[in-house]
């Protein structure tokens, strides 16, 4: 329910996904120094299941849905794109 609420609260027009078991955080290797929990990463996958961006930010978590989402809107704008 957190994530829906951190979705609507901030505009989002994609869906967030939770690894409350730990088996996406072991396959992409996002585990803290010494297992002191799970770093804070967000990668935008497209369509396709292609890896668009990755962010690392253990602080704000604004920032990644900033930054998750104008990476979205690049990628829905014709053209190439550049990454953030």
């Amino acid at each position: 329910m957190r994530l829906k609420k951190f979705a609507a609260d901030n505009c989002l027009p994609f869906d967030l996904g939770s690894d409350s078991g730990g088996k996406i955080r072991r396959l992409y290797d996002v585990q803290r120094r010494f297992g002191l929990g799970t770093s804070r990463f967000t990668y935008v996958i497209d369509a396709r299941g292609i890896i668009r961006d990755v962010y690392h930010n253990e602080f704000s978590m604004t920032s990644h849905a900033k930054r998750a989402l104008r990476v979205v809107e690049e990628l829905e704008r014709p053209g190439p794109v550049d990454h953030p």
